[in-house]
């Protein structure tokens, strides 16, 4: 049993909003393993949800407001100390500029990343915070349900996520593309609909 899974075990609710401010321990692992817990040792499945909720949301605003007040030189340091890879930051620094909130709905993914750059681009941070709530809701009752409906091996859905996250990714890209092409094909339909009546 690794540190943090020890941690969770001893500090249960209050553990996981803390493991969640850790940006070296992937979020599907922390949120598998609460889900884990709930089972194991009949804890509230919404409080520990609640938990990580507000641990990531956190998280991230701790990041987008060092990187929103501080700018390019705070940006700089934070990458090297928290070992950002700088490839993985141009993809999603271009895709944050293109696509702006709807793109940080992939923020659990690279989470460090999307709120350092979402502060470094001035994003609104109601679009910040709206996004990131909604993202981590649907991430985390995934993993917390995998982890609550498998138990001992809470790990196998996560040990997947991990070693099929390119395609996690490319994925969810396409999801989000296609959402967003389906929301502004209805609104076209709607304003041409009113300006024909």
């Amino acid at each position: 049993m690794g540190n943090w899974q020890s941690w969770l075990e001893l500090y249960s609710y209050w553990g996981v909003l803390l493991a969640l401010l850790a940006h070296f321990i992937p979020t599907e692992l922390i949120m598998g393993y609460a889900g884990y817990l709930v089972a194991s040792n009949q804890m509230s499945f919404l409080l520990m949800f609640a938990a990580g909720l507000v641990g990531f949301y956190v998280s991230q605003s701790m990041l987008y407001g060092l990187a929103y007040y501080g700018g390019e030189r705070v940006l700089s340091f934070l990458t090297r100390l928290l070992h950002v890879n700088p490839v993985r930051m141009q993809l999603v620094e271009a895709n944050l500029r293109a696509y702006g909130g709807w793109y940080l709905l992939l923020s659990p993914i690279w989470k460090t990343l999307f709120g350092l750059l979402a502060g470094t681009l001035r994003i609104r941070f109601s679009t910040f915070t709206l996004s990131t709530l909604l993202s981590f809701t649907v991430w985390s009752l995934f993993f917390m349900t995998s982890g609550y409906l498998l138990q001992e091996r809470w790990t196998l859905v996560a040990t997947f996520a991990k070693r099929h996250l390119s395609w996690i990714i490319i994925g969810s890209i396409v999801l989000f593309l296609l959402v967003r092409t389906i929301i502004k094909r209805r609104k076209r339909k709607l304003k041409k609909d009113r300006a024909e009546d």
